[in-house]
């Protein structure tokens, strides 16, 4: 009688554990990629838009606030600049933004504008 030969275990098709922390670690780090980009665009934003830029960052502020209660934005003329060795006046616009919370805390900013030239009486 012939023993018959051996044969090497059966090997399954499913994908070894470290396969999936692989691919777990690679999708973890694109939604960090994409959290960065959107970081960096915000940032930018800053720059070109401050006033646009303050309105997302109050509605981030305000979620652990239990949201905003009321937001009010007032832009006036602060002041008339004479510019020195001539009679050009120029005005400096600012805009103040005072917004309140659910929870009673409030957030002020204030923005002033470059001086344009203006007529200040």
């Amino acid at each position: 009688m012939s023993a018959a030969p051996n044969k090497p275990p059966a090997q399954s098709n499913t994908p070894s554990k470290p396969d999936k922390a692989k691919r777990r670690s690679i999708g973890c780090n694109l939604w960090l990629f994409i959290l960065a980009m959107l970081a960096l665009s915000l940032l930018g934003l800053s720059f070109l838009q401050p006033t646009k830029l303050t309105i997302v960052q109050e509605f981030i502020i305000g979620i652990p606030r239990g949201g905003i209660r009321e937001t009010i934005e007032t832009t006036s003329v602060d002041s008339c600049i004479r510019v020195a060795g001539s009679n050009e006046l120029l005005s400096v616009t600012r805009t103040r933004r005072v917004t309140t919370y659910n929870n009673g805390s409030v957030l002020e900013l204030i923005f002033s504008d470059p001086p344009l030239p203006a007529q200040c009486n």
